[in-house]
């Protein structure tokens, strides 16, 4: 039974990740609406269907028409399916207008001007430092408090419904196996729950029937999964995304700020964005590309100008955006791994091409000397052990071997002595990328590069699969060694099964973060 469940699951993450992750976030949010909808015109909820429709349409039409205005006046590409998030989310934190209320149509407007103005007003280097929705209601809900505008604002997070549930339940889960921040989200939920429980004990309510409270209704849920994973004010490693977490799940539901300060769920994110606002990028990068060179066939590297005062550690991630017209359903985003080591005068992807390509790869590969590319995002916890004597074995299938690039050319730069195991598994010999540059970091460092392929047999390589037979070959002391598997997510999960069932502990596996196609 549980490994069926696994096979389901992973056939899940398959689908999603042909998917770009900026479209799953809005089709689960649309999912959602859909049914807020839906229920509003059967009457199960106390919003009628035209009223959330009124609403949602305010909310989209404020958050196209400032997006279109902001980029005019500071001169960047427009970015419609992030303003579509925005709107989506504080469709959902604010009660719908009535239809004969045209102030609280405004209001709806209002908040959803100032989010989208946020991320250009409230931002360094072109990145912005807080989740745009929730600034958006902080900022409003401020004004309202310290100057004289007639009535009174405050967010209701009317999405946290019992009869919104299970839709919320199933967007939710969706968008967080997408792009794989279970982390920060259970960190969030375990605090979080921790903390309602203690406060609706110490004032003396029934713990046991308020504890379905917290699931079933109230901002929880929705903030973890759409708001405190948005990508540009997240951490970049699991220890710091765990930290995150756990403190706005804290700050969200203490009562220990009264009675100077009102807590709201939004309020806590934007603080929480502040504190950990040190950890993150802090800036996009405009990376000018310098050269493009076929490495294997049909992979290419892509050479960057490397902004001055970037650091990254050999194993880290970017998000790469490439604008551009008549993007397909992939979208205009990409991670892609850093495949130069931080010594590296310049900064290099490495990407493969099959027969029929997105619009995103086509647009790459056309790219010419001088053109510009945005990355953001720099994450992952792939890195080496911090202890120079462990050794490690690497395995990568395909393009999977970027990291591992990253990491050899580092080791090779800084003299290291760590023993070095990597087995390269591709389908020919004409597809393994940078063998000229494995063989040459084997003089230098102890390195041991054993290539096994898959639809061909040549001497000296190791044919098929990698195998419980081809590790112990080149491994007596596998059982030991730090294992580190990149590349797409069925071979991944096929060969932390195989190190499992002989023997290896699941703590010395580590599996790079692999976003698929989008």
């Amino acid at each position: 039974m549980y490994a069926a469940l696994i096979k389901v699951f992973q056939k899940v993450e398959q689908k999603l990740d042909a998917i770009a992750m900026y479209r799953i976030v809005s089709m689960a949010l649309l999912e959602i609406a859909f049914f807020a909808i839906l229920f509003g015109f059967l009457g199960l909820i106390p919003y009628g269907g035209v009223e959330i429709l009124v609403s949602l349409s305010a909310a989209l039409l404020a958050a196209f028409s400032t997006n279109w205005l902001c980029s005019k006046i500071w001169h960047t590409e427009v970015n419609n399916e992030s303003a579509f998030i925005t709107a989506l989310i504080l469709f959902f934190l604010i009660i719908p207008a009535q239809i004969s209320d045209l102030e609280s149509t405004w209001v709806v407007m209002l908040v959803t001007f100032v989010a989208i103005l946020s991320k250009f007003v409230f931002a360094i280097r072109k990145q912005h430092i807080a989740n745009p929705a929730a600034l958006g209601v902080v900022l409003v809900a401020l004004a309202y408090t310290l100057f004289p505008i007639p009535g009174y604002f405050e967010s209701t997070w009317w999405v946290g419904r019992v009869e919104l549930f299970l839709p919320l339940l199933i967007a939710g889960l969706a968008v967080v196996t997408k792009i794989r921040k279970w982390t920060p989200v259970l960190a969030f939920l375990s605090v979080a729950f921790a903390v309602y429980l203690f406060e609706e004990w110490r004032f003396g309510a029934d713990v046991a029937s308020r504890a379905s409270t917290f699931w079933l209704s109230g901002p929880s849920l929705f903030l973890a999964f759409f708001m405190l994973t948005e990508p540009f004010t997240l951490p970049p490693t699991k220890k710091l995304q765990a930290g995150y977490g756990a403190l706005i799940g804290f700050i969200s539901q203490t009562t220990i700020f009264l009675p100077f300060l009102k807590m709201t769920p939004e309020l806590a994110l934007v603080l929480g964005n502040i504190l950990f606002y040190p950890a993150t990028l802090k800036r996009k990068l405009i990376l000018p590309l310098v050269k493009t060179t076929e490495v294997a066939k049909n992979t290419f590297e892509f050479a960057f100008k490397k902004p001055e005062g970037l650091r990254f550690v050999p194993g880290q991630y970017l998000e790469w955006m490439l604008p551009h017209h008549k993007s397909d359903n992939r979208g205009i985003r990409r991670y892609f791994t850093i495949a130069s080591s931080p010594t590296d005068s310049l900064i290099r992807i490495a990407v493969r091409f099959a027969d029929t390509v997105s619009s995103y790869k086509n647009t790459l590969r056309a790219m010419q000397g001088g053109e510009i590319i945005i990355a953001s995002q720099l994450a992952g916890d792939f890195v080496l052990p911090k202890d120079e004597e462990k050794a490690v074995a690497l395995v990568a299938g395909g393009i999977g071997v970027t990291p591992f690039l990253s990491q050899i050319g580092y080791m090779k730069d800084t003299k290291s002595t760590r023993k070095t195991t990597l087995f390269y598994c591709n389908n020919t010999v004409s597809e393994i990328a940078y063998k000229d540059f494995l063989e040459a970091a084997a003089k230098d460092i102890s390195l041991t590069t054993v290539h096994v392929l898959a639809k061909e047999q040549v001497a000296g390589y190791e044919s098929g699969f990698l195998t419980r037979e081809i590790i112990e070959k080149y491994l007596t002391d596998y059982k030991t060694v730090a294992w580190y598997l990149s590349g797409p997510p069925g071979m991944v999960n096929a060969y932390k099964k195989l190190l499992v069932e002989m023997g290896v502990s699941r703590k010395n596996i580590k599996q790079d973060f692999f976003p698929g196609l989008a």
